[in-house]
């Protein structure tokens, strides 16, 4: 499916779309991209590309997971599950993951990217663009 083919939505947050990233697992995803009115061809192409690029960011949050929980928690990561993924309205190809872990229910993982390079890995907080 291509972006033209998406149902977008109106959130809280800004226009959002669900996704089904198989690398992620089956379950949809929300897809937000931050205060925007509508879907513009940015937004679109960001989207063609995650779903593109889909298992080199799973491959890179699984390696950016497992080296923060190890250095915050001391333990591997466990059950890591993709909750949002957000995105810039003005930079093309910055995202955000936002991740949770039964290891900090509260505060989850949250790692952003700009293109598949990882810029930084923190709390949840840290997928917010």
């Amino acid at each position: 499916m291509n972006s033209d083919e998406r149902q977008f939505y109106e959130d809280d947050e800004g226009i959002a779309v669900d996704l089904i990233l198989q690398a992620f697992g089956p379950e949809p995803v929300q897809c937000i991209n931050l205060e925007a009115e509508f879907a513009d061809q940015k937004m679109k192409d960001d989207i063609d590309f995650l779903v593109k690029t889909q298992n080199d960011f799973c491959q890179k949050i699984t390696a950016e997971a497992k080296q923060y929980c190890e250095r915050v928690y001391g333990v591997s990561v466990k059950n890591l599950t993709l909750v949002k993924i957000y995105l810039s309205p003005e930079n093309k190809d910055q995202f955000g993951f936002m991740l949770s872990t039964s290891l900090d229910p509260e505060h989850g993982l949250g790692v952003k990217f700009h293109g598949i390079e990882v810029k930084k890995t923190g709390s949840s907080e840290t997928a917010f663009l």
